[in-house]
């Protein structure tokens, strides 16, 4: 079975089939922090992010994916709250990857709310293979983060 040409992800529970945008590693190598997120946040306009460095779907590890659960009024983008309804999602709900024309489905399995900067979430554990999505919460603020972790299946 052919998945579509372009990554995306589908999380038919919340409706949604969006891009999946890479950023360049460039930045994360050299340790440019400030950099890496002018990168994601303006990959964030196209679609929810692969973090660079983490695993691609199919591998052993995490593969990262963020998404803004919502951004200023006034910016055109057109997936400015594309994870708003995240918080609608629970343990046991399933969603799909389609990563370089191959399938991948997703349960999750862990549900929880991290500071800022909690980098674990980040994590490329070396015996599994699992997804992590993340959007801020509450919606509406960037204080926190919704983190889902789910298992490949």
């Amino acid at each position: 079975k052919i998945g579509p040409l372009e990554n995306r992800i589908v999380i038919p529970k919340i409706g949604k089939n969006v891009p999946i945008v890479g950023v360049p590693t460039d930045a994360l190598q050299k340790g440019d922090w400030t950099r890496l997120e002018n990168d994601i946040q303006t990959a964030l306009k196209d679609g929810v992010v692969h973090y660079p460095g983490t695993a691609q779907p199919g591998q052993i590890g995490n593969v990262f994916i963020t998404g803004h659960s919502s951004y200023y009024l006034w910016d055109p983008g057109k997936y400015k709250d594309v994870f708003v309804r995240l918080h609608d999602m629970d343990v046991g709900d399933e969603f799909t990857v389609f990563w370089n024309q191959n399938t991948y489905h997703y349960r999750i399995r862990e549900r929880k709310v991290v500071a800022p900067e909690e980098t674990s979430v980040l994590s490329q554990p070396q015996h599994e293979r699992i997804a992590t999505l993340m959007t801020c919460t509450p919606i509406g603020t960037a204080k926190n983060r919704l983190v889902l972790v789910a298992d490949q299946i």
